[in-house]
């Protein structure tokens, strides 16, 4: 076991079966869930970004119709998916491990950020969803962020070409 002994080569001993580990989750060793939630946060940032240059591609094509209202609903989806999908892929790639830890709170904190902004447009109707329909909307968004984050964590297995005769 290790007591804080220093062995003779000056290096301090290590536990009985315990190994370091190859993969460092950043440069200060901090705890994963600091290192989750601050890549969640940057996550969350560059999905608003893509959010909005999604949307104003979106509104472009909107205005370019003969009949923008009926367009609104399904392009603001298509604006949106994607930009929760790169919000979970930023956040599991920058972390490098527990994607599912990524996705879940990358769709907290974006939850939480559509809560706060629906809370403060009490007076405007800002969507003409049910709620079953509300609700199911933000769970494939929360389905989203969970999917790119495991798309973010994904690493291929390349194959090496067998020679024949080897």
């Amino acid at each position: 076991m290790y007591n804080g002994q220093i062995k003779k080569g000056g290096l301090p001993a290590q536990r009985k079966g315990f190994s370091p580990s190859s993969r460092t989750r950043s440069a200060d060793d901090s705890p994963l869930i600091k290192t989750v939630l601050i890549s969640s946060l940057l996550g969350v940032g560059i999905a608003a970004v893509a959010g909005m240059l999604l949307l104003f591609i979106v509104c472009f094509i909107a205005t370019s119709s003969e009949d923008p209202l009926s367009l609104i609903t399904p392009l603001s989806l298509i604006a949106l998916l994607p930009s929760n999908f790169l919000g979970g892929f930023v956040s599991s790639k920058r972390t490098g491990e527990s994607p599912l830890a990524c996705g879940i709170v990358t769709a907290a904190i974006w939850g939480i950020i559509s809560l706060v902004l629906s809370l403060c447009l009490v007076g405007v109707q800002s969507s003409s969803y049910a709620l079953w329909q509300s609700l199911l909307l933000h769970a494939i968004s929360a389905l989203f962020c969970v999917l790119g984050a495991f798309a973010g964590c994904y690493k291929p297995q390349i194959k090496k070409k067998r020679r024949f005769g080897r």
